[in-house]
């Protein structure tokens, strides 16, 4: 199968709808395609908890918020015919020539059809019932991979050159060397300037500081929070750097935990920014540690150092990219699991505070 010619195609709708990193590594697809053809209108369909990361994103013409929790909640409701009914008419309006699929979902899937796109390609992972409803892009899935550089095969078969050394220098992590790739995410000045004032509250004027995400999407993704409140203390008793923590309104019991837990000093924004605020801490930040969350890839797409936390899922494939030396992961370890399956879930919390203390002490 020969690719459809993008030279010739005014409008492409990519289908990726989750979940907050899923859409990072996605991202630079959007890059490559708008370098390679600054003609085309591209569209980008995704959940409101997690499409504001692309927000305003330069290489973006259109986002199209799908609201989760009126289609989940009650999928047969009204509400959720009247969402549906609407976002159809808004991508129909769009008229779209190409939809290129990177989450391989009915999910996703579902909105090329209804946004009557005819050309609809497939490129990851294609499952449920996406084969009837997607071509397949002629490209191997290889787990062995970074998914960025998967998700990117895709624009390199559509004709995208999809390096870009011009605007980021070759990665210092070389242990694991990656492409240079560009992250097209946007941070508004206003989200800065709301940031710079929430800091100066708590005592965090222009020097560096260490953001910490205690939080992930699933628990056994999170290491202990008196690990974290441990973490914090030694940094700022030993080093004198601000620490400061971030996260969504869902994750206000894990700040009280950490008030409690902590002997110096609590400084958090977790629940008190934006999503765009909380990226601006990130960007901001000297070195950002996390688990394995959304926060991580955020951090690697601004090229801030990131002492990422992983338990049962591997870091080679989904961790925060080009940073590979900075992820700290003993699953491998593990002898009463299977290999290719973790059933215990407790690899996460043999990493160490002292461990975590010595990545970030290189990067200070």
């Amino acid at each position: 199968m020969l690719p459809v010619d993008l030279n010739h195609i005014e409008r492409l709708l990519i289908l990726k709808v989750s979940s907050m990193g899923d859409l990072v590594h996605a991202s630079p697809v959007a890059a490559a395609l708008k370098r390679a053809f600054p003609h085309l209108r591209i569209g980008w369909i995704a959940e409101d908890r997690h499409a504001g990361v692309l927000a305003d994103s330069p290489r973006i013409d259109r986002l199209h918020i799908i609201p989760h929790r009126v289609l989940r909640e009650r999928p047969f409701g009204r509400a959720a015919w009247q969402t549906v009914l609407r976002l159809t008419r808004e991508l129909r309006a769009e008229r779209y020539q190409v939809a290129l699929d990177l989450q391989g979902l009915l999910k996703s899937a579902i909105w090329g059809v209804l946004g009557g796109v005819p050309i609809r390609y497939g490129a990851h992972r294609m499952r449920e019932l996406t084969p009837l409803l997607l071509r397949r892009i002629p490209i191997p899935d290889r787990p062995d991979r970074h998914v960025v550089q998967q998700y990117l095969d895709a624009a390199r078969w559509l004709g995208a050159p999809c390096e870009f050394p011009d605007l980021y220098a070759t990665p210092d992590d070389a242990s694991a060397p990656e492409p240079p790739v560009e992250f097209p995410l946007y941070v508004p000045d206003a989200a800065r300037q709301q940031v710079a004032c929430k800091l100066a509250q708590l005592g965090v004027e222009d020097q560096p500081l260490i953001s910490m995400n205690p939080s992930a999407g699933r628990p056994w993704k999170r290491w202990r929070i008196e690990h974290f409140a441990e973490l914090s203390d030694r940094i700022e008793a030993e080093w004198g750097v601000p620490v400061v923590f971030v996260g969504g309104p869902g994750d206000n019991p894990l700040e009280e935990q950490l008030a409690r837990l902590k002997r110096r000093p609590l400084r958090s924004l977790i629940g008190r920014t934006s999503l765009k605020a909380a990226m601006a801490v990130v960007q901001r930040s000297a070195v950002h540690v996390c688990g394995d969350t959304g926060t991580a890839h955020i951090a690697a797409a601004f090229r801030v150092p990131v002492v990422s936390l992983y338990g049962p899922t591997s870091p080679d494939r989904t961790g925060p990219y080009g940073q590979r030396a900075r992820a700290l992961y003993k699953r491998p370890l593990c002898t009463a699991c299977p290999p290719n399956r973790c059933i215990r879930k407790e690899c996460l919390q043999w990493i160490t505070v002292d461990e975590v203390l010595t990545a970030v002490g290189a990067l200070v």
